[in-house]
């Protein structure tokens, strides 16, 4: 990746575009969330699992291929983050009480 022309001693200029990039990654991580918390709650009221291991193994192996070893730290941290505290138990995701 090629960084836009920038003068070298132009830190405040590159700091700016860091924090949009940041702003623009925490606001995919939200919405990331959000989906992954629907796709869950779908899978319990079925009587599935919450979460399926083939499908995260192969988000960490797309991170890694991408990024190497620190991907897979990030896809490691975003999978627990996207989890959530959703209830485990079917029931519990009806709303049934035991």
């Amino acid at each position: 990746m090629s960084l836009p022309a920038v003068a070298p001693n132009d830190i405040t200029s590159l700091r700016s575009r860091i924090d949009a990039i940041d702003a623009e990654i925490t606001r995919l991580v939200a919405e990331r969330r959000a989906y992954s918390h629907a796709v869950q709650a779908s899978r319990l009221h079925r009587g599935g699992p919450r979460t399926e291991l083939a499908r995260e193994r192969g988000i960490i192996e797309r991170y890694a291929a991408s990024l190497g070893p620190t991907g897979i730290a990030l896809a490691n941290l975003l999978l627990t983050d996207c989890r959530g505290t959703l209830p485990h138990s079917p029931a519990i995701a009806r709303g049934v009480r035991a």
